[in-house]
């Protein structure tokens, strides 16, 4: 039995749409024939909501479960992690967009210079009394 069976039951506009074109009604990749069932079809276009709704509880739920700390990623620039940590993390951050992300403005930070501070300036900074 096909999973996509049941689900015509309620649509004003058979055949009703399958299962992976709601999904990607819900991703923002409906083609025009798509968005015209969806606008006519009250059915359709509420299977498209729950799995909207789904796809942003699950985002909720599970944002940044897998990827590794802030710690580590900092660790991973800083070029402390051992070898099989570090391709383990470079291989997450090829895959994970966020993580590459973070890194990259880790990385805009390493590459700051570092001031040194002076007795002068320390100084200067005491407060008034």
């Amino acid at each position: 039995m096909d999973a996509d069976e049941n689900w015509d039951e309620g649509c004003i506009c058979p055949p009703a749409l399958s299962s992976s074109v709601l999904v990607a009604a819900s991703d923002g990749d409906a083609d025009e024939s798509t968005l015209a069932h969806l606008h006519s079809c009250p059915h359709c276009a509420r299977r498209v909501e729950r799995l909207v709704a789904m796809q942003r509880r699950m985002q909720r739920e599970f944002y940044r479960l897998f990827c590794p700390s802030t710690d580590v990623l900092v660790d991973y620039c800083q070029g402390l992690l051992d070898l099989t940590q570090r391709a383990r993390v470079a291989h997450h951050i090829a895959c994970c967009a966020l993580c590459a992300e973070e890194v990259a403005l880790l990385e805009q930070d390493v590459a700051l210079p570092l001031i040194k501070i002076g007795p002068e300036a320390i100084y200067a900074c005491r407060p008034l009394r």
